[in-house]
């Protein structure tokens, strides 16, 4: 039981101090250039790499691509081109879809496709992205941290790590729908 609790513990620093060197790219380092699919597949997979550690399918692919442009998530190209509102779009729901359903997504995302709405949008995301790691960090590692006190990542109880991630994404999750939810009273048919 004590290995098992080490090997978390060295797996859970090592996530950390890579999630701490992990950043996504402000606005105005997003290439100002047109781009062709494979070289936005390319750039997508390099920004989003230290997400993907362990995932079993590709974030960004061009059917996957295509499929948001056909659901209207995302702009269509023009001329085949991607512009930077076209990886500011990528960049966000390549980091959300993980946790959240597309159309969870698509409802947090401007219907307003202007340059301007999208640099608002994403520079607002990145800064919570980073606002979010920040605290993340700050949790300790075992209890008795001044941050949350008594709180830990590791449960004191000897429950599983990975159980009270699952719990926390669920959670996370379900609030995430439930702020998103129309105000709109739904129809009764009877």
């Amino acid at each position: 039981m004590y290995n098992e609790k080490e090997t978390i513990i060295q797996r859970l620093t090592q996530w950390m101090e890579d999630l701490g060197q992990f950043d996504l790219p402000d606005w105005d380092n997003l290439p100002q250039l047109d781009l062709y699919m494979d070289q936005v597949i390319l750039l997508l997979t390099r920004y989003l790499a230290p997400l993907d550690r362990g995932a079993d399918e590709r974030t960004i692919t061009a059917s996957i691509i295509n499929n948001y442009v056909r659901m209207k998530v995302i702009p269509p190209p023009v001329k085949k081109k991607y512009s930077r509102v076209h990886i500011a779009y990528l960049v966000m729901i390549c980091t959300l879809k993980r946790s959240l359903s597309i159309s969870c997504i698509q409802r947090m995302l401007p219907e307003d496709h202007s340059e301007e709405a999208v640099r608002q949008l994403y520079t607002e995301f990145v800064r919570q992205y980073r606002s979010s790691i920040s605290l993340l960090r700050r949790i300790p590692l075992q209890g008795g941290g001044a941050v949350l006190t008594g709180s830990s990542l590791l449960p004191e109880d000897g429950g599983s790590l990975v159980t009270t991630s699952a719990i926390l994404s669920t959670l996370s999750k379900a609030l995430t729908e439930f702020l998103l939810q129309s105000d709109e009273p739904e129809d009764d048919d009877d």
